[in-house]
């Protein structure tokens, strides 16, 4: 997995021709934590779409422009969204074999779930289960929106010490929307903060 650096130069991102963001130039790459911050309707998810190629910029570039899936960019919404089956299901969508599930699950502690209705799992398991399957698809971005919402103790831990990871081995480019980096405490951070565009 090799991680993806994303230059942008007057960047705006927003809805058809409707900017709701100007984002300061950033060379995005991995190293550190990037939190994207700004109160609500600041335009923090919007960024993270169009950095995803889920949404074109209204103006300016992006380069590269990043395919989406296996070595290019996976995008996780701040709602987790599963499909019907077990959980482990879920994860076979994205993962190479049963090995990958196998460390994964470990990794967040969802082996005793693999089996479980992935629409009985709790928001907690289900935010996790979310990042493990975005994680197996071996993305070299990966955009989470408040991955840290509805988590518990034991969960942020997890979360905290998979973020500290992909920092330290370099190996994805990891960039988070949140009002506050909760359970990335010691990680290095690098923050834009955004606010609302009227134009």
């Amino acid at each position: 997995m090799a991680a993806l650096t994303i230059t942008t130069r007057g960047l705006a991102v927003g809805y058809g021709r409707h900017v709701v963001a100007r984002i300061p130039d950033l060379t995005i790459g991995p190293g550190a934590v990037w939190l994207v911050t700004g109160p609500n309707g600041s335009g923090k998810s919007t960024l993270l779409k169009s950095l995803a190629a889920l949404l074109p910029p209204v103006d300016g570039a992006m380069t590269p422009i990043p395919t989406r899936g296996s070595g290019g960019a996976v995008f996780v919404h701040s709602t987790p969204i599963l499909f019907r089956g077990t959980l482990r299901d879920n994860l076979r969508i994205t993962a190479d074999g049963d090995a990958a599930i196998a460390k994964v699950a470990d990794e967040f502690d969802l082996r005793d779930r693999l089996d479980q209705p992935a629409h009985e799992l709790s928001h907690g398991m289900r935010q996790r289960a979310a990042l493990a399957r975005a994680i197996l698809a071996r993305p070299g971005l990966l955009l989470l929106d408040e991955p840290e919402g509805g988590l518990d103790e034991k969960a942020l831990t997890l979360w905290r010490a998979f973020a500290a990871r992909a920092v330290e081995r370099r190996e994805l480019t990891l960039v988070i929307a949140a009002h506050r980096p909760a359970g990335l405490e010691g990680v290095p951070l690098q923050t834009v903060s955004l606010h609302s565009s009227h134009q």
